[in-house]
């Protein structure tokens, strides 16, 4: 009997090292391994709307007056293979009247070697969804759905004299929308759906480690 309960708590305890030990291994594969990119900026150039209600003019296109918009995103990473991270971005773009939440699988890849503390490029891409959480309660008769969101990007990494690096990126940016307009009675139908192509150079200034 002794010796079954002493063979059952070395057993307990070597299963309980082996989860520690793994635990650790994972912590410290993480912590060595971690990539953050968070990047504020502007996006530049003109949009279009597209119209395809097929009352209203089909797939008629439109430029919409050019504006400057704010962005701000952050990705979250770990490396894979040398210098190449794979993670997920999440931020916000601002067009106009409408805020855009991308939520994305993106890919950094940094050239050269990270170590030195010379200047060294960057580039990346993401690429999701735009979600429009934000703008869900513009009118009871507005109805707005999300789209693709792409952004490939290339940059400049410019060390701080610490572990972390100044970010300068110009990239480009696409998001898609759609909104309906239902206005109308069953006797008098009033319907406008209309498809937005967000399409804007960006450049963007942050901070990397």
């Amino acid at each position: 009997m002794k010796k079954i309960i002493t063979g059952m708590f070395l057993l307990v305890c070597t299963m309980a090292y082996s989860q520690e030990k793994t635990q650790n291994s994972f912590k410290r594969f993480v912590k060595e391994n971690y990539v953050n990119f968070t990047d504020i900026g502007g996006l530049f150039g003109k949009s279009y709307q597209i119209t395809p209600n097929a009352i209203q003019n089909p797939n008629y296109s439109y430029t919409v007056k050019a504006s400057t918009n704010f962005t701000i995103q952050t990705f979250n990473g770990l490396k894979v293979y040398k210098n190449l991270a794979v993670g997920a971005t999440v931020g916000v773009d601002w067009f106009s009247s409408y805020q855009i939440i991308p939520i994305s699988l993106g890919i950094r890849n940094t050239f050269g070697d990270i170590k030195t503390k010379k200047v060294k490029t960057f580039a990346g891409i993401d690429a999701g969804f735009g979600f429009m959480w934000l703008n869900d309660e513009i009118s009871p008769s507005n109805e707005i759905k999300g789209g693709l969101a792409i952004s490939p990007m290339v940059g400049l990494l410019i060390p701080t004299g610490g572990n972390a690096n100044f970010t300068l990126s110009v990239g480009y940016k696409h998001n898609r929308f759609k909104s309906k307009i239902d206005n109308g009675t069953l006797d008098y139908p009033y319907l406008i759906e209309n498809q937005y192509n967000f399409n804007r150079m960006a450049i963007r200034l942050g901070v990397n480690f």
